[in-house]
């Protein structure tokens, strides 16, 4: 108790001791004002940097003080009275600061501002993620002239509200989306603070949650692929294969559909990353972009990078049975048609395949077989929830995802997938009902009710 009772203390602040003296008549709030006012004259004449002298001939009193516009910076001044002379010290040298401030502000739009900060930030992120906030600038800024083109420090925490209440509104956004959109006002004013344009920001969020689109968890049917869209989409691929033997994007599409990563990571993967019995995904395909002009960026190809989306990104999945034949078949396909690039498994024509290659795959496939279209991410979600719903634990699924926490997985990735009949059979089963087959009869006992308007006799 002794500990946390120091604690408690040590957190009281000044403002707190002197906003109690206050409400207890313990000290007057003009005497402190202006004891503060004398404190902050006396540091003025003390911190004077030139001399002060009296001429006893004239019987004047002499110095200089700053003078901001003028080329030597200063200026002499003289007073009978010395306290005349200390009043214009302090008078000069508040207005000189005032001065200095106010040149130190940076003189331009908040645009102009937000491509200087670009630039800036070119040398500390990905292409890609230049990219991306460009977009988010041209969609949900540049369209709010009257915002952008503003001196960016005349900008209010006002404007700041009407701005975000506004996109909400025009575009309908989810708490995450919005959240992105408004990081790039903050990150700019954090900018001009530490570049010392400015010493003040507008930046504030107070859009009502209200406002956002619900961010309900999408039905299973758009998510992932059933049990039957799978099979049917797995045949269709394995058509393809038969068709064109040479075709390796179909295998590593199949692939996917047993270890469950990210499209650039599965393109990333090598022979030398499959070790007793499990592959080492700690690499990624990425696209890199030319952002030398912001208003035209343009795609440089791809390249892939030794690391992942994130730290907890590097790990070890199984190979199951099927996934190994896969890679065999790839490994065998490689060597049949000449395709190589170090080790890597996906290749063709001495590089990687591109995400391209795979998504054209996947969306012939299921126009083929008559089913919404579902990118890769969707076959990363159905091995996601096929994995949890054989092991029923969280935390492992997450960690062959590569996920940093199980909020994440559990949220986003899992679902259902079977199919409405199949469904209904299982729960009916669980509840006992002759195996889930539907229309059998059962005995129930008929109780009757009281037609409207009775009532029931009480004892």
């Amino acid at each position: 108790m002794k500990g946390e009772r120091g604690t408690k203390e040590l957190s009281i602040t000044l403002e707190d001791l002197l906003q109690y003296a206050v409400e207890h008549d313990m000290l007057n709030v003009a005497q402190m004002r202006m004891q503060l006012e004398m404190d902050k004259r006396r540091e003025l004449l003390e911190r004077h940097p030139y001399a002060v002298w009296h001429n006893e001939k004239e019987d004047r009193w002499y110095t200089d003080v700053p003078v901001f516009d003028l080329k030597t910076g200063k200026k002499r001044v003289k007073r009978k009275d010395r306290h005349d002379l200390d009043l214009d010290i302090i008078e000069y040298t508040l207005q000189f600061e005032e001065e200095k401030r106010n040149c130190g502000i940076r003189k331009c739009t908040l645009r102009e501002l937000f491509f200087e900060f670009m630039d800036y930030k070119r040398d500390e992120v990905g292409s890609g993620t230049i990219r991306r906030m460009m977009a988010d600038w041209k969609k949900f800024y540049e369209p709010h002239e009257e915002l952008v083109s503003r001196q960016f420090t005349d900008i209010t925490r006002i404007d700041v509200d009407r701005f975000f209440n506004a996109i909400v509104d025009e575009h309908k956004l989810k708490k995450k989306a919005f959240y992105n959109v408004c990081g790039i006002l903050k990150q700019v004013y954090q900018y001009a603070i530490d570049a010392e344009y400015t010493d003040k920001t507008p930046y504030r969020n107070r859009v009502s949650r209200k406002k956002f689109t619900p961010d309900r968890k999408p039905s299973s049917e758009t998510q992932v692929y059933s049990s039957s869209e799978q099979t049917a989409f797995i045949e269709e691929m394995e058509r393809r294969l038969r068709n064109n033997p040479s075709n390796t994007s179909c295998l590593a599409i199949l692939l996917d559909f047993e270890i469950g990563t990210r499209k650039g990571e599965i393109l990333a993967l090598a022979e030398s990353d499959i070790e007793n019995g499990r592959i080492h995904v700690h690499r990624q395909l990425v696209e890199e972009f030319d952002t030398s002009d912001l208003d035209n960026i343009v795609s440089l190809g791809f390249r892939v990078v030794e690391y992942t989306k994130s730290e907890d990104g590097d790990r070890w999945i199984p190979l199951t049975g099927r996934a190994m034949e896969l890679i065999q078949r790839t490994l065998e396909a490689n060597k049949r048609y000449g395709y190589g690039c170090r080790d890597f498994l996906f290749v063709k024509n001495g590089s990687i395949l591109t995400p391209d290659a795979l998504d054209a795959q996947v969306k012939r496939g299921c126009e083929y077989i008559g089913i919404p279209v579902k990118t890769m991410h969707k076959i990363r979600k159905t091995y996601a929830s096929h994995v949890y719903h054989g092991c029923h634990n969280i935390s492992a699924v997450k960690d062959v995802l590569g996920h940093a926490d199980e909020t994440t997985t559990l949220r986003h990735y899992i679902y259902d997938t079977e199919d409405h009949e199949e469904r209904d059979r299982l729960i009916r089963k669980a509840l006992g009902d002759d195996e889930g087959v539907r229309g059998t009869k059962r005995d129930f006992e008929i109780i009757p009710f009281p037609s409207k308007g009775k009532r029931l006799k009480t004892r």
